[in-house]
């Protein structure tokens, strides 16, 4: 039963549901997104510059495909190990694309909080900008996840100013998938490392039903 543009209930007792019917591909999803995210932190400690890169190159990929599965699941569909294979190889490029963009964002804005620190006030508006465009650009990413998991277009900035738009019309939903993520982050650095692989699946599962009941889907039919 496809729940795609159904009730707010409709989609959250699907997202429920699916979690623990579809409990293997959601393990093997986070098992991927937890394997990437530590060569990522174990290339940032090697060095630096490379943690970034790992996390875009390493880390969106296996993220996007998890997303696709959690809204196979939130539309009532029973996606399993394979079909996580199959999105990891569709979504990759796409994924790095997207990732790409509050990457590189993010890295400018240090550049310039570095030359600010050490210019003076000549660099502080673009520092300024940076952090804004950071903070944007990471905000939109929220509901860029499912929506590229989904679909290509639009494309460039289109797809940013559409993601920005459908926030802030239906903020909380996905501000609760950050904020489960983040809780989970948090409870993984100080209570066990072990718990960051049951992060990832609940927040894909939520990130997928804040974008079913979002107006996304009815904005680009």
């Amino acid at each position: 039963m496809s729940v795609t543009g159904g009730t707010d209930e409709a989609v959250l007792r699907a997202a429920v549901r699916g979690a623990w019917t579809q409990l293997p591909v959601l393990l093997a999803g986070s098992l991927a997104v937890t394997g990437a995210a530590a060569l990522a932190l174990l290339a940032a400690a090697v060095w630096a510059p490379a943690g970034p890169v790992v996390a875009v190159l390493g880390v969106a990929p296996t993220v996007h495909a998890l997303v696709r599965c959690a809204l196979d699941v939130v539309d009532g569909a029973e996606p399993g190990v394979r079909d996580y294979g199959t999105a990891l190889r569709e979504l990759a490029a796409r994924a790095v694309a997207t990732a790409a963009v509050p990457a590189a964002l993010a890295g400018l804005t240090l550049a310039a909080l570095a030359a600010h620190a050490r210019g003076g006030p000549v660099f502080l508006v673009p520092a300024g900008l940076g952090v804004t465009a950071t903070v944007l650009g990471t905000a939109a990413l929220l509901v860029l996840l499912p929506l590229r998991a989904r679909r290509r277009e639009p494309g460039g900035a289109a797809a940013w100013l559409l993601a920005l738009h459908v926030l802030g019309r239906a903020p909380v939903p996905f501000l609760a998938a950050a904020a489960l993520a983040g809780l989970g982050m948090w409870a993984s650095v100080t209570v066990s490392n072990g718990l960051f692989l049951l992060v990832p699946a609940p927040v894909a599962l939520v990130l997928a039903a804040a974008y079913r009941v979002s107006p996304a889907e009815r904005m680009l039919a």
